[in-house]
């Protein structure tokens, strides 16, 4: 299994895009009086967040918001933050507003393992500033019981505190087929103030989830340039490493995952991953949790070029 958090760095100005989680985004000025607190992604949880009625009130501030917990110990880069909404379990998607020791402000990024194919956008003009954050949730295909997830928009006040407010839910029955995809759709918009001129400031979230049968056996052909099989390693989906070592005659990978389906059928989807000089290559596959989450693991493959 992979760390609990994806954690990857840049810093970019202007038009960005990024498909990986852990990123540090530059905004020029974002420092500034801001003229309303902004939404700066998600936090799923399994349960209704009902800020009314539970019994933890303390944990909560007014109007109905649920203040999170940020410890900073490992470092000032969100990167190394840990952000906990008192004790409730939960994953996050989120790009909270912090300053590099050179004074620069960023937009951080903190991205829980649950979600995957996460695509971060940030348009900056000079009237408006606009970030679209998007990602992936797979769930496991199970027979009976309905399963819910709730998208509840996070927000950031002017002086650094983070809040969640609640959100709305989706359900997959406990039959869903393979492949159905379902998706959650936040926005907010505010105005900020910088340097005495008014913007706008607009975000928005995208959470899809997509069922899918539990991977059960992953088979790895290094295959050579007749169509050959040099080597094969069966693995279960939780001893896939994080590197494999390519055979020096091998042409390309192909993989077979094997999945079970709700009556005890065997799915096999097939993947081929070729070698290519001016970027690396990364086998992708699934684990599936006790929870029903499938996480998304990369195994880099290490050419032998």
């Amino acid at each position: 299994m992979r760390n609990k958090k994806k954690m990857f760095r840049s810093c970019l100005c202007l038009f960005v895009m990024l498909l990986l989680c852990g990123c540090s985004l530059a905004v020029p000025d974002a420092g500034g009086d801001r003229g309303g607190d902004q939404m700066i992604g998600v936090f799923i949880t399994t349960e209704f967040l009902d800020l009314f009625t539970m019994e933890d009130a303390a944990a909560f501030g007014n109007e109905g918001r649920l203040y999170a917990e940020i410890d900073k110990s490992r470092g000032a880069d969100p990167i190394d933050w840990e952000i906990s909404f008192g004790n409730l379990d939960g994953f996050q998607l989120l790009t909270p507003l912090w300053t590099m020791e050179n004074g620069e402000n960023c937009w951080g990024n903190v991205c829980s393992e649950e979600v995957s194919d996460t695509d971060i956008r940030l348009n900056v003009a000079d009237d408006s500033r606009e970030r679209s954050l998007s990602g992936t949730v797979y769930v496991l295909q199970k027979r009976n019981g309905n399963r819910a997830y709730y998208a509840n928009p996070v927000y950031q006040t002017a002086d650094g505190r983070i809040y969640a407010v609640q959100g709305h839910g989706v359900s997959t029955s406990g039959e869903s087929a393979e492949g159905m995809r379902f998706s959650s759709e936040l926005s907010a918009e505010t105005t900020i103030t910088e340097n005495g001129k008014t913007k706008a400031e607009k975000s928005s979230v995208s959470i899809e989830y997509a069922v899918m049968s539990e991977p059960v056996q992953i088979r790895v052909y290094q295959m050579d340039p007749e169509h050959r099989v040099i080597r094969q390693d069966d693995l279960k989906p939780e001893e896939v490493p994080e590197e494999l070592a390519v055979e020096k005659d091998a042409e390309y990978i192909l993989t077979e995952v094997e999945k079970e389906g709700l009556t005890g059928e065997k799915i096999v989807d097939r993947e081929v991953y070729g070698y290519r000089a001016d970027e690396e290559t990364y086998l992708t596959t699934f684990c599936a949790r006790a929870d029903g989450i499938l996480v998304k693991q990369e195994t880099r493959l290490l050419w032998n070029r």
